[in-house]
């Protein structure tokens, strides 16, 4: 990838985010490894600084609860990797798995359940909504 195509991903990323400040947001809930906080790309501290900001920023706002693994939690279900569980206009819930391989969109209410319940154990796991926040600006400031 060249600089200019992820200067221009990162912008498409940043711009997506918008959606959290429109008049009618959605609520987002989204839980974070303390690992994601702590390593840099290239050693970049500024950067980190400014993402772990930009994370306590968005984390504050009313519509967004962001909570953090913290790392003496050793292994647990959110270490098999990413996903997403949406529910739709309509009722219907699905799902987006990640992996390095391909994405999947999972719509069996069955399989659905299942990361429902991988959810709630990695959910236990975390740090309460206030502590993720100080989580997250204390990591800012250990980049600076």
């Amino acid at each position: 990838m060249t600089p200019a195509e992820a200067d221009d991903l990162a912008e498409a990323r940043l711009s997506r985010q918008a959606i959290l400040r429109r008049e009618r947001p959605p609520l987002l809930v989204a839980v974070l490894d303390e690992g994601v906080l702590r390593r840099t790309l290239d050693g970049d501290r500024a950067m980190m600084r400014e993402q772990c900001e930009r994370l306590a920023e968005q984390a504050a706002l009313p519509n967004v609860s962001l909570f953090v693994v913290p790392a003496d939690v050793g292994m647990y279900p959110g270490l098999g990797g990413p996903f997403t569980v949406a529910e739709m206009p309509d009722g219907a819930r699905v799902a987006h798995v990640d992996s390095q391989a391909q994405a999947q969109l999972i719509d069996k209410a069955a399989d659905v359940a299942t990361l429902d319940r991988r959810w709630e154990r990695i959910r236990d796991g975390a740090l309460s909504r206030a502590q993720s926040r100080n989580l997250l600006r204390e990591a800012a400031a250990s980049w600076t």
